[in-house]
């Protein structure tokens, strides 16, 4: 048999390749995504104010520092826990003694802002399972699917969570998400990023947070109940007055 001229060879290789979709890990995907958000930093501080309270985020290595504020009655109440301490609350720069289901609930509540607000650096977590489960398109763009539960041991109290990431396979961002939930009630959200803003190299976010008319809806199912206009706006999830000050 004859063989090919080189240049045929070279075409033949070429065109294989651009059929067949890149083999990707999801680490590789989400350490990739990390970098877009610029959360690959090693050191920075970031302030901003989500709803009622104001928030403070420190990441220096591995130690990280949460804080958030209100002033409710002329009390200035804040929360405060960090990689090696529990939640503690003071008020009034006075430390509030809090039972363990109280200091529960607050604690659940603080990391779950600074969760959604530091993606998807979470997804890097050693209790988060993550899965590359398929392709989407989407608006003439192409998506990764990453499903993610957690481990029970260092899940916290929602490690039966579970969430669906559409990361853009051009520029690594999180358009949009879905996930369900168990606590207070339980039910089933999906998300569509929004207000994408640069700020000092790092990619911060706002969300329409939507639900579907079944409560625990597969949430597989919500990506096209969404493009068929099945899905009820319910909220805005906003962080405003985004201060940085990255330490790198």
């Amino acid at each position: 048999m004859n063989s090919l001229p080189h240049q045929t060879l070279l075409f033949l290789i070429l065109f294989v390749t651009c059929q067949n979709p890149k083999s990707i890990s999801a680490e590789t995907i989400i350490e990739n995504s990390i970098a877009a958000y610029g959360f690959d930093s090693k050191a920075h501080s970031i302030d901003f104010d989500f709803r009622d309270y104001h928030y403070s985020l420190k990441r220096d290595g591995d130690y990280f520092s949460y804080l958030r504020e209100i002033v409710n009655e002329d009390i200035k109440i804040v929360d405060i826990m960090t990689s090696d301490k529990m939640l503690q609350r003071y008020e009034n720069n006075i430390l509030v003694s809090l039972q363990d289901s109280i200091q529960n609930v607050y604690s659940n509540s603080l990391n779950s802002v600074m969760y959604f607000f530091q993606l998807p650096k979470p997804l890097l977590d050693p209790a988060a399972k993550v899965l590359l489960i398929e392709n989407k398109e989407i608006s003439g763009a192409l998506y990764w699917t990453l499903k993610v539960t957690f481990d029970q041991e260092g899940g916290g109290d929602d490690f039966q969570d579970e969430f669906r990431y559409w990361i853009n396979q051009d520029n690594y961002q999180i358009d949009f998400m879905a996930y369900n939930y168990l606590t207070d009630g339980g039910g089933t959200r999906f998300r569509k990023a929004i207000n994408k803003r640069k700020i000092k190299g790092f990619l911060f976010q706002d969300y329409i947070n939507y639900k579907s008319r079944e409560k625990f809806a597969n949430l597989d199912s919500l990506l096209v109940l969404f493009q068929q206009g099945e899905l009820n706006e319910l909220s805005l999830i906003e962080n405003k007055n985004i201060l940085l000050n990255s330490q790198e």
